[in-house]
């Protein structure tokens, strides 16, 4: 595999942005730090790793002589021009670079603080990068087919795939969801806390958490789960959650004012008017994962 040109997207610690924003609550959290509280203890640390894992990827892509640009700013536009995507940080950074690729540019996911952060996307870590990247040049790794989630809001085409997952409910967390859930076996009124749409990468996240399945990082499905399913006395919820295959359309129809859908994580908020309907399908770009199957 060649690789000419590289972006490469560099996470910006928690303490650096500690560190340059003004409010009072990131003064406090800076003056924890300064008395070393428990509550704080692993951000400095997290930070110095971070930085060290960084230049390590600097140092290994200028000895293999590969051009690089380097940006800490989260592409808002899709990325074009580039044989190699880095996403040097942890999940939240590889997701944000994973919503800016549009299409078969592969994505290299470093975990830059694997001491304090899970790093499922990623394939390597600092000290394994080297290798790791130098068996995908030598095409001994094959990047990963990785489904996306394709989210319309109405007519509307939400122009980033999502990768890990997408929760609808009411913008007030307090307030029941109310909805009418349409999917391949049928339709349902419900009303619970929300309903969880995930990929195989985001399903041994928050759906797992919720009860959901887990499925194989390159199954080509998705699956959903009803979050707290409330039923009156007398009636049941139907169906809680299913797994869905490639060519199944879910659809939620908003029921209640105020609702919107949270894109993996709070990456990306899409507010649902009343009577609108949400829609999922697999993306027809996948993600191309340079990660062995089995992690690192």
């Amino acid at each position: 595999m060649r690789v000419k040109r590289a972006l490469v997207i560099v996470k910006r610690t928690a303490l650096t942005r500690l560190e340059n924003a003004p409010d009072a609550g990131s003064r406090r959290m800076l003056e924890l730090m300064r008395d070393s509280d428990d509550s704080v203890q692993g951000i400095r640390a997290a930070h110095l790793e971070h930085v060290a894992s960084v230049e390590q990827v600097r140092h290994t892509l200028r000895s293999m002589g590969i051009s690089f640009k380097e940006t800490h700013e989260l592409p808002q536009r899709p990325i074009r021009g580039y044989d190699l995507v880095i996403a040097v940080g942890g999940d939240g950074t590889a997701l944000s670079a994973s919503h800016a690729i549009r299409d078969e540019t592969p994505l290299l996911a470093v975990n830059s603080a694997p001491t304090f952060s899970v790093g499922y996307l990623a394939g390597s870590h600092a000290l394994t990068f080297e290798p790791h990247l130098g068996a995908y040049l030598e095409g001994a790794i094959e990047p990963l087919i990785v489904q996306r989630l394709e989210l319309r809001i109405g007519r509307r085409r939400v122009p980033s795939p999502v990768l890990n997952d997408a929760l609808f409910c009411a913008n007030n967390p307090a307030l029941m969801t109310r909805y009418k859930l349409k999917w391949p076996d049928g339709e349902e009124l419900q009303r619970s806390s929300g309903v969880w749409v995930a990929t195989p990468a985001g399903s041994t996240g928050a759906l797992a958490s919720a009860g959901g399945p887990i499925l194989p990082l390159t199954a080509r499905q998705f699956a959903f789960l009803a979050r707290e399913p409330y039923s009156p006395p007398g009636t049941a919820v139907r169906l809680k959650s299913a797994v869905l295959v490639q060519e199944d359309r879910l659809e939620i129809e908003c029921r209640i004012h105020e609702a919107s859908v949270f894109v993996d994580g709070s990456h990306q908020v899409h507010p649902v008017p009343f009577g609108e309907t949400v829609s999922f399908t697999l993306h027809e770009k996948p993600l191309h994962l340079v990660r062995k199957l089995d992690g690192n």
